[in-house]
C-alpha cells in the first residue's frame, strides 16, 4: 500500500463507522415502524441481529474496516441479509435505506469497480426481495411494489450511491496525496536548514575548538625547549581541546539522528516529559489528547526544543515540587503548555524579552521564542511570585493523525 494509501485509510474506516451507526439506527427505526402483525419473532430477531452486528462494527471500526477491505465476501453477505427483510418489509422504509447505504460504503471502501459488482448484486437481490414480497402478500401488499419509484426509483439509487462513495474515497485520497507532497516539501526544506545550522554549529564549535588545539599543538615543542613546565600545562589543555572538541562532535551527531520522524507528537511530548522527570527527580503529568495533533516537521523539532529547554529552567531555577504538561488542539492551532508550581517571578514576559533583546547577556525565553516564531507560533508565560509559572508554544497543526488501523499496523 503507497503512503497515501495508507494515510487515506483512517479517513475512509472513520467516514464507514459513521454509515455504521446510521444502519443501526435505522434498524432500530425499522422495529419500530413494521406493523406488529407483520412483526414476527423471526423477523423481530432478524432485524434485531442486524442492527446489533451494525453496532458492533461501528464501535470496533478500527479493526473492522481494515478487515472489511481485504474481505468483500462479508458485503454480499451483508446484501443478501438485508435483501431478505425487504421480502418481509417491502421495497421502502429504513431497511431499504440501508441497503442504499450499504452500497455508499461499498463505494468508500472499493471504489468503482468494487462497488460496480456489488451492486450488480444488490440490484438482483432487491429484484427479487421485491418480488417474493408481491408474491407472499398478493394484492394484499401494503407497499405498491408495480410503481415507478418501485421499479426504477429505487434500484437506481444503488449505482447513486456508489459512485457517491466512491466520488469521497476518490477527494480523500487527493486530500492524502497533497498533504504527503507538502509534507515532503517540508522534509526537504528541513534536511537543506539542517545542513545549514550543521555548518553553522561545526564552524562555531568543532572547527574553533580544533583550530585552537592546534596552535596550541604547533607552539608545544618551543616550549618543551625553554620551559617544560609550561609545555606539561599547554599540554593538558591540548587533551581537554580534544575531549571538548569530541563532546561537541557527539553532540551535533546527536542531533543529526532523527530517530523520532515517524512517531506521533503526543509520543513524543510523553517521553521528553518522561525522561525529564526521571532525570530530574520532579513529579510531572501529563494531558495529552487521544488523537495526536501533528504540526509541520520543523514545528514538531522546535516545539519540542522548546519543552525541553522549558523544563531545564524549571529544574534550575524554580524550585518547583512538580510540573504539568498539558496538550490542546484548537481553530488549527495546538498549544503546548508547561505550568510549574515553582517559586514563579514579578517581571512581565514582555519586560524580560525586551531586557534579553537588548542584550543582558540572558537569552534563555529568547531562544525559545525565536524557535516558536521559526515554527509559525508563538511562546507566551505568565507567572506570579509563589505562584509558579505557565509557559505556552503555540504552532500550527497539519493535520490530525487518527489511529492507524491495527491491522495496517501489522
Amino acid at each position: 500500500m503507497s503512503s497515501s494509501a495508507h494515510a487515506t485509510l483512517p479517513r475512509l474506516a472513520s467516514l464507514v463507522r459513521l454509515l455504521l451507526q446510521l444502519r443501526m439506527l435505522l434498524a432500530a427505526f425499522a422495529l419500530l415502524l413494521i406493523p406488529g402483525e407483520r412483526l414476527t419473532p423471526p423477523t423481530f430477531l432478524l432485524i434485531l441481529s442486524f442492527a446489533l452486528l451494525s453496532g458492533l462494527a461501528a464501535r470496533y471500526w478500527e479493526r473492522f474496516v481494515p478487515y472489511l477491505r481485504e474481505h468483500p465476501l462479508l458485503i454480499t453477505l451483508d446484501v443478501c441479509l438485508t435483501s431478505s427483510v425487504l421480502v418481509i418489509e417491502g421495497p421502502s422504509g429504513p431497511v431499504f435505506i440501508i441497503t442504499v447505504i450499504t452500497a455508499a460504503v461499498c463505494g468508500i471502501l472499493y471504489g468503482v469497480r468494487g462497488a460496480t459488482l456489488v451492486v450488480l448484486l444488490q440490484i438482483l437481490c432487491y429484484t427479487l426481495g421485491v418480488a417474493l414480497y408481491a408474491f407472499t402478500h398478493g394484492r394484499d401488499a401494503p407497499v405498491e411494489v408495480m410503481s415507478f419509484q418501485a421499479l426504477l426509483i429505487h434500484p437506481a439509487l444503488y449505482p447513486i450511491a456508489a459512485y457517491t462513495g466512491s466520488k469521497v474515497r476518490a477527494v480523500l485520497a487527493e486530500l492524502a496525496e497533497e498533504q504527503e507532497a507538502r509534507k515532503q516539501a517540508e522534509l526537504t526544506a528541513a534536511a537543506a536548514e539542517e545542513r545549514d545550522r550543521l555548518a553553522r554549529d561545526m564552524h562555531d564549535s568543532v572547527a574553533k575548538t580544533l583550530r585552537g588545539a592546534a596552535m596550541a599543538a604547533q607552539a608545544l615543542p618551543l616550549w618543551l625547549q625553554k620551559d617544560p613546565e609550561r609545555a606539561a600545562g599547554i599540554a593538558a589543555q591540548v587533551a581537554d581541546a580534544a575531549d571538548t572538541a569530541s563532546a561537541e562532535a557527539r553532540a551535533l551527531i546527536s542531533d543529526l539522528r532523527d530517530e523520532d520522524a515517524g512517531s506521533p507528537f503526543t509520543e513524543l511530548v510523553e517521553r521528553a516529559v518522561r525522561d525529564w522527570a526521571a532525570q530530574s527527580g520532579i513529579a510531572a503529568s501529563t494531558d495529552l489528547p487521544e488523537e495526536s495533533p501533528e504540526p509541520a516537521f520543523i514545528a514538531r523539532r522546535e516545539c519540542i526544543a522548546v519543552l525541553k529547554e522549558a523544563l531545564t529552567n524549571v529544574q534550575r531555577h524554580s524550585g518547583a515540587r512538580s510540573v504539568s504538561v498539558a496538550l490542546a488542539v484548537q481553530d488549527g492551532r495546538c498549544t503546548l503548555s508547561i505550568a510549574d508550581d515553582g517559586d514563579g517571578f514579578a517581571v512581565p514576559y514582555e519586560e524580560v524579552m525586551r531586557a534579553e533583546r537588548g542584550g543582558n547577556g540572558h537569552y534563555g525565553l529568547l531562544g525559545m521564542a525565536e524557535r516558536a516564531e521559526r515554527a509559525g507560533g508563538s511562546l507566551d508565560v505568565s507567572s506570579a511570585p509563589g505562584e509558579g509559572a505557565v509557559l505556552r508554544v503555540t504552532v500550527p497543526v497539519m493535520s490530525a493523525s487518527p489511529p492507524a488501523p491495527t491491522s495496517e499496523k501489522s
